[in-house]
């Protein structure tokens, strides 16, 4: 029964319709929640499964690596004791709205969620997700199924799951948030348009973490949603910023398209490309694009680049937008068109007063291209969903590269330490690196050939 509910599709998503099982739901993922945890097994060093976005280093220095993700540790907060001894105070108040106004109370919601945040903020992820379910249920027997009042819960029942790794239960509740509000507003509405980009930001993490059946409609779907939050942007606001971040998330769709095509493909069975049309059509008409890939990458940059000439008196963001389109025909291989548009970006810097340094600041130092992706490189998809990923480890490597003046990588040496432990994955890391491509280093508004540049990789097994 609950698969049923979990694979019912709307508008080309997996979503619940009306959630009628919502009670057995809630148990079957408390008891799921209890069961024992697997026992750690020692991790693989036969592979790399992720390399982050590389940092350039000058030789003899020491790169500042963005920090890794940890997972917070409750007891350190100096709060802690305070939120413990809170606990039984917030109970107690459950108890007194339960005694006075019964187990349906509306007064419960506020309750329920003030303790469910609390055991979140302590590290509760499961007992939280249990007082959330029980808040949102009270919610809509008293307000109704698709009661707005809910959203609240809704996120911070997201959050606890996102702590949890629990994927599954992530994409379930990210698209039931989408299908409370989009039966609320109307597909057109502008108060949907943070919704589409929350939706579109989760399409594109499970696709990245591997989540999901087929991972190619994930970007699909991703793809229509930023299409859709550019389009409602442009028709009810005027020269709003935010139509840069999301062409550039539409922008990163794409190039995900071109790094793993073997999940787009997937998409040309006739059930995929329905759920496709569906999802399309609600927001884009039957004429809409369905290009994916370069012209879906371009013409999103290409927005950005409208909108600063446009809306904008910084050159540097304009320049900064141009360049990001040259990286772009790079990554195509359309060579020429990249080095006319790095020198039409060094041109728009080259008037100001301070063009030297805005043009050191913007080609100073070669950069592994998109700039704007800020994602890692999935080499083995599917390998992080579930409960693997919290017990992912990582080290780091520093590599050393020569670089053509189109941006492609040349004489790639990995200058750490190898042993006998990490060959293969040093091995795998340098194939990466071979097959990325870079911003090369602009003189004058020319891109040049150069030599020795040092790039500091974390990489994930």
């Amino acid at each position: 029964m609950r698969d049923r509910y979990l694979n019912m599709p709307f508008n080309g998503l997996a979503v619940p319709a009306a959630l009628l099982v919502w009670v057995t739901f809630a148990t079957e993922n408390a008891a799921a929640q209890e069961a024992d945890p697997p026992a750690p097994t020692a991790p693989d060093r036969s592979r790399v499964l992720y390399v982050d976005i590389p940092v350039p280093f000058e030789p003899g220095t020491d790169p500042e690596m963005p920090a890794p993700p940890r997972p917070a540790i409750p007891e350190d907060d100096p709060q802690y004791q305070v939120q413990v001894a809170n606990l039984s105070d917030y109970s107690q108040s459950v108890a007194e709205t339960e005694f006075n106004g019964g187990v349906w109370d509306q007064g419960l919601v506020e309750d329920l969620t003030a303790l469910g945040q609390l055991q979140q903020d302590l590290g509760n992820h499961p007992e939280a997700v249990q007082i959330f379910d029980r808040a949102m249920h009270v919610s809509r027997i008293n307000e109704g199924l698709h009661a707005l009042d809910q959203i609240p819960v809704v996120e911070m029942m997201i959050d606890s799951y996102r702590a949890l790794a629990d994927w599954q239960q992530v994409d379930l509740y990210e698209n039931y948030l989408y299908y409370i509000q989009q039966k609320a507003y109307g597909s057109n509405d502008p108060r949907l348009i943070p919704v589409l980009d929350q939706l579109g930001q989760w399409n594109i993490e499970a696709f990245t973490i591997g989540h999901g059946e087929p991972l190619g409609l994930r970007l699909s779907t991703a793809q229509i949603l930023f299409s859709a939050a550019v389009r409602m942007v442009g028709i009810h606001f005027d020269k709003d910023d935010r139509v840069v971040s999301f062409s550039r998330n539409l922008a990163r769709t794409a190039y995900l398209d071109k790094q793993y095509p073997e999940y787009v493909t997937e998409l040309d069975r006739p059930e995929y490309r329905s759920a496709q049309d569906r999802m399309r059509d609600l927001y884009q008409g039957r004429r809409a694009n369905s290009a994916r890939g370069y012209r879906v990458g371009a013409e999103a940059l290409t927005e950005v680049i409208r909108f600063y000439e446009q809306s904008s008196d910084d050159p540097y963001l304009l320049a900064e937008a141009i360049a990001d389109l040259a990286d772009w025909e790079l990554i195509f291989d359309r060579r020429q068109l990249g080095l006319d548009l790095y020198a039409e970006a060094w041109a728009v810097l080259a008037d100001q007063p301070d063009s030297e340094e805005l043009q050191q600041r913007l080609f100073g130092q070669v950069l592994s291209v998109p700039t704007f992706a800020e994602l890692p490189t999935n080499l083995l998809m599917g390998s992080t969903d579930s409960q693997e990923r919290p017990g992912l480890r990582y080290d780091y490597a520093d590599v050393v590269l020569d670089l053509t003046q189109y941006g492609a990588p040349r004489n790639v040496m990995v200058i750490s330490e190898g042993t006998e432990d990490n060959a293969r994955q040093l091995d795998q890391l340098r194939r990466v690196v071979r097959s990325m491509t870079f911003r090369p280093m602009i003189v004058d508004g020319q891109a040049q050939e150069s030599e020795g540049h040092h790039f500091r990789y974390r990489y994930w097994y």
